[in-house]
Protein backbone atom coordinates (compact mmCIF):
# COMPACT_ATOMS: atom_id res chain seq x y z
CA UNK A 1 0.00 0.00 0.00
CA UNK A 2 2.97 2.24 0.82
CA UNK A 3 4.49 1.17 -2.58
CA UNK A 4 1.17 2.65 -4.58
CA UNK A 5 0.49 5.98 -2.59
CA UNK A 6 4.41 6.89 -3.21
CA UNK A 7 4.09 6.14 -6.91
CA UNK A 8 0.87 7.95 -7.43
CA UNK A 9 3.10 11.17 -5.37
CA UNK A 10 5.97 9.96 -8.20
CA UNK A 11 3.44 10.49 -10.71
CA UNK A 12 1.84 13.79 -9.67
CA UNK A 13 4.95 15.11 -9.45
CA UNK A 14 5.82 14.02 -13.10
CA UNK A 15 2.65 14.87 -15.02
CA UNK A 16 3.83 18.22 -16.37
CA UNK A 17 6.61 16.86 -17.85
CA UNK A 18 4.62 14.08 -19.13
CA UNK A 19 1.98 16.66 -20.36
CA UNK A 20 4.91 18.56 -22.37
CA UNK A 21 5.89 15.16 -23.77
CA UNK A 22 2.76 14.19 -24.81
CA UNK A 23 1.78 17.96 -26.38
CA UNK A 24 4.97 17.54 -28.05
CA UNK A 25 4.08 13.70 -29.93
CA UNK A 26 0.55 15.58 -31.15
CA UNK A 27 2.59 18.03 -32.93
CA UNK A 28 4.93 15.92 -34.50
CA UNK A 29 2.01 13.58 -35.79
CA UNK A 30 0.43 16.77 -37.29
CA UNK A 31 3.30 17.73 -39.00
CA UNK A 32 4.30 13.99 -39.68
CA UNK A 33 0.53 14.00 -41.44
CA UNK A 34 1.15 16.99 -43.47
CA UNK A 35 4.35 15.86 -45.20
CA UNK A 36 2.72 12.40 -45.84
CA UNK A 37 -0.32 14.69 -47.54
CA UNK A 38 2.25 16.37 -49.59
CA UNK A 39 4.42 13.39 -50.43
CA UNK A 40 1.28 12.33 -52.18
CA UNK A 41 -0.22 14.94 -53.59
CA UNK A 42 3.32 15.09 -55.40
CA UNK A 43 3.36 11.28 -55.84
CA UNK A 44 0.15 11.54 -58.04
CA UNK A 45 1.47 14.76 -59.77
CA UNK A 46 4.21 12.92 -61.18
CA UNK A 47 2.02 9.79 -61.92
CA UNK A 48 -0.33 12.25 -63.87
CA UNK A 49 3.20 13.58 -65.67
CA UNK A 50 4.21 10.70 -66.93
CA UNK A 51 0.64 9.77 -68.20
CA UNK A 52 0.60 12.64 -70.13
CA UNK A 53 3.96 12.24 -71.49
CA UNK A 54 3.54 8.44 -72.79
CA UNK A 55 -0.09 9.57 -74.68
CA UNK A 56 1.92 12.14 -76.54
CA UNK A 57 5.01 9.73 -77.26
CA UNK A 58 2.72 7.04 -78.93
CA UNK A 59 0.67 10.01 -81.07
CA UNK A 60 4.58 11.07 -82.08
CA UNK A 61 5.77 9.99 -85.78
CA UNK A 62 9.30 10.30 -86.29
CA UNK A 63 10.55 11.57 -89.94
CA UNK A 64 13.08 8.85 -91.19
CA UNK A 65 14.98 10.38 -94.46
CA UNK A 66 14.67 7.69 -97.60
CA UNK A 67 17.11 7.91 -100.20
CA UNK A 68 16.37 6.36 -103.40
CA UNK A 69 17.93 3.13 -104.04
CA UNK A 70 20.24 3.73 -107.71
CA UNK A 71 20.81 0.78 -109.72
Amino acid sequence: MKYITESIKNIKNLLPYLLLIAIYFFFVNLEARKDNETIRINENEVKLIEEKSSEKNKQQRIKIPVIPYKQ
